[in-house]
């Protein structure tokens, strides 16, 4: 009976802890839409935190180029109408998003951080994103770097069968079904899906923690859970540091700097080619040589023109349409109903008027 008592107490306790506790930056630290999401500066703010992955959504464009993008249509961080799978990537790489940058490929992200400690989380869409996204983990030497998601079983078979090496994270879903994934994803806490879990020497990773009472409950032994993905991963970075379970050893308000390989804008328009990252009291630098270290304040990093990521709800006065870009030139054909509400998620100013995104190509104004 001891010895069962035992082994009890080492799944559920000591399991979880000897894997560590992992931060995971969802789209990276584009803390709610202060910054872009999938952004260098989402990504170079994390990945200058030490956040153990950065999450990366992906889709395809026309050409067969896998690009970091959690919508399939750009409207809603570019303020373009376009899906993403009807262009060449060269047509969608010119338009500008809030934080004046472009839509980065994947391969551009590997390039970026491929000198980094960073992981990279991934959720390719179907199996021909599978095959492209293996092919540039082995050209980038990444396997031991990547963690594959998804909500489809098939896709995850599909992985393990190709790269059985590469650890893979299964949606949602029936829990008690899984065999192959290292880990289990959920947007809600059960203490029941935990205890299974930790019991079958699965980790348990949470989604759509934001708030640090949250990150709080969940990095504590008792809680079961394994990792947290977030869009505050600095914040969550904090936490980690103060409690003793999961402390990290470097100061919570300078990090130690990591390297990266990229280029930054100036204000006067010169690109400077940017070899680390670090984040001193929640202020990003970037180093450049021989020895200049660079504020992100000085760099050409905002444009008013792109719609701007923040999220409310609005109540409509009258039967209003719905438009599939900010500058309402193409209507959907559908309206929506006076007096009903509606959660936005980005908005733009339309010639005096405010344009709210209600997802993906969906705008309204009021």
């Amino acid at each position: 009976m001891k010895r069962f008592t035992f082994a009890i107490f080492f799944l559920f306790l000591v399991f979880p802890f000897s894997c560590g506790f992992l931060n995971i930056a969802h789209r990276g630290d584009n803390e709610n839409g202060k910054y872009a999401e999938h952004s260098w500066v989402a990504y170079d703010r994390a990945v200058g935190a030490h956040v153990d992955y950065l999450e990366l959504d992906l889709q395809k464009t026309a050409d067969n180029i896998l690009v970091v993008s959690h919508d399939e249509n750009m409207s809603r961080v570019f303020g373009i109408d376009k899906n993403i799978k009807d262009y060449p990537y060269q047509k969608l790489n010119i338009y500008i998003n809030q934080n004046n940058e472009s839509m980065h490929s994947l391969e551009d992200v590997f390039r970026r951080y491929q000198n980094s400690n960073v992981k990279f989380m991934i959720e390719p869409k179907g199996d021909d994103d599978t095959k492209l996204l293996l092919q540039l983990i082995k050209k980038y030497q990444l396997e031991k770097r990547v963690l594959l998601e998804s909500f489809s079983k098939e896709s995850l078979l599909t992985c393990s069968r190709v790269s059985p090496q590469i650890p893979t994270t299964q949606l949602s879903g029936d829990y008690e079904s899984i065999s192959l994934p290292k880990y289990y994803a959920n947007n809600f806490y059960s203490e029941k899906t935990a205890n299974y879990l930790n019991a079958h020497q699965k980790g348990y990773l949470l989604w759509g923690v934001n708030t640090v009472d949250q990150m709080k409950q969940f990095v504590q032994p008792e809680a079961g859970v394994s990792g947290i993905l977030t869009d505050f991963p600095i914040e969550l970075a904090t936490v980690l540091h103060a409690n003793d379970a999961f402390k990290r050893y470097y100061e919570s308000v300078s990090y130690p700097s990591n390297n990266i390989s990229g280029d930054i804008l100036l204000k006067n328009g010169r690109r400077v080619y940017a070899d680390q990252v670090k984040l001193k009291e929640n202020k990003l630098y970037y180093h450049a040589k021989p020895d200049l270290w660079i504020n992100y304040s000085d760099l050409k990093n905002s444009n008013n023109s792109a719609p701007q990521a923040k999220t409310g709800k609005i109540t409509l006065r009258k039967k209003t349409a719905i438009y599939t870009d900010p500058s309402f030139e193409k209507n959907s054909g559908r309206k929506l109903a006076a007096n009903s509400a509606w959660n936005y998620f980005a908005v733009k100013k339309v010639a005096g008027k405010t344009a709210y995104n209600l997802g993906g190509s969906q705008w309204i104004r009021q």
